[in-house]
């Protein structure tokens, strides 16, 4: 069930949205070793934003799964991504992360627990 999503100013065109969409999805199967059938991925791209007095380019993460361990290095791999993939300063880049119970989380009319 891990959601990787990234809010940015940058604007990003296809066919880079499409590449950059499967490349979160690629990271998350990779980092996190969960079936990619239940791995989600979404941009928001060019949304109003500001960090730190400045409006050069940024992103929010919101990155969710069940067992997330390891945030640190979560971090610094999510910040590389997005450095290389967008142009983003690695301190340019807030990440929310939570670890769902498995219980607050449904799929296909149930969840999993």
């Amino acid at each position: 069930m891990p959601y990787f999503k990234v809010t940015t100013n940058v604007a990003i065109q296809e066919p880079r949205m499409s590449k950059f969409l499967e490349d979160m999805h690629q990271f998350v199967v990779e980092e996190l070793g969960k079936p990619e059938k239940y791995v989600m991925t979404a941009v928001d791209d060019q949304v109003a934003m500001r960090f730190g007095g400045s409006d050069a380019p940024l992103a929010f993460v919101e990155f969710k799964s069940i067992g997330l361990s390891d945030t640190k290095k979560l971090s610094t791999a999510i910040c590389d991504l997005l450095r290389l993939k967008l142009n983003i300063p690695v301190d340019r880049t807030y990440i929310e992360f939570v670890d769902e119970p498995r219980d607050k989380f449904g799929y296909n009319r149930t969840t999993f627990e």
